[in-house]
């Protein structure tokens, strides 16, 4: 499935991405998590991805964020008793952890899900990551949906033999199908393992020799200027950052 980051480089969204995280960490609170948030979001629509991404941010933050809500009801500061009310501290103080986990959820889920793996790794590996690294980086980002399209073909087979593991069987009938669901699964994967390591030997891989690939990705020079300022301008964040931590320290003696 195409994406339309594909018309870029993509270490050029990934150059992007990380320095969203690292500004929604540094920047003011709680205005560059937000900001980092909210445009994640706007380039996941442009770039229809915008459904995936929001529900795997929605899948994190949420939760966090009711947990942190009930902890400081239950357990609030400064109180022996518990009032099982939160307070607006508290609750300003778990909407700040929720907008930074969710500006980073967002960033880096707009490179995961609409930046094909295998363009990914040939980017950095023009950039010279070893060969042994760009193995690592690809089974990594394609061992969830691998395991995802492998249970879904086990769930599949068990019920042509008669095995009850759809919906409606109750959860007393979805535990005794896991077995079923579970033996198979991670043989599977075991075995997966194991040709995949066959095939890396038949194709005498050695990752110390230098590769080279068939569809180079392009790099124009407008992106190598784009990913330039990309770091300039967070850098700029960090020192800022660490500035203002210098003057707080400062004050406090």
């Amino acid at each position: 499935m195409t994406s339309a980051l594909d018309r870029w480089n993509p270490l050029t969204p990934l150059a992007a991405a990380v320095a969203m995280v690292l500004a929604a960490f540094a920047g003011p609170q709680p205005y560059a998590p937000a900001l980092v948030l909210a445009l994640a979001l706007l380039v996941a629509f442009a770039s229809d991805i915008g459904l995936e991404v929001t529900a795997l941010t929605m899948l994190v933050v949420l939760p966090t964020f009711a947990l942190l809500v009930v902890l400081d009801a239950a357990f609030p500061a400064g109180s022996g008793q518990r009032q099982w009310i939160p307070s607006r501290a508290g609750v300003l103080d778990a909407l700040a952890i929720s907008l930074r986990l969710g500006a980073a959820i967002a960033a880096l889920g707009v490179i995961v899900t609409g930046v094909a793996p295998r363009r990914l790794t040939r980017a950095l590996a023009a950039r010279g990551l070893p060969a042994w690294a760009a193995y690592l980086v690809i089974a990594s980002l394609e061992a969830v949906p691998d395991a995802r399209r492998r249970a879904q073909d086990v769930i599949d087979a068990q019920r042509c033999r008669g095995v009850a593991m759809g919906k409606g069987t109750g959860v007393r009938g979805r535990l005794r199908a896991l077995p079923a669901l579970a033996g198979p699964l991670i043989v599977g994967l075991v075995t997966e393992s194991e040709e995949r390591a066959l095939a890396l030997d038949a194709r005498a891989f050695d990752p110390r020799a230098a590769r080279t690939t068939l569809a180079p990705i392009a790099d124009p020079a407008a992106e190598q200027w784009a990913r330039r300022v990309i770091w300039l301008a967070l850098a700029a964040v960090i020192v800022w950052r660490l500035w203002q931590f210098a003057q707080s320290l400062t004050i406090a003696t």
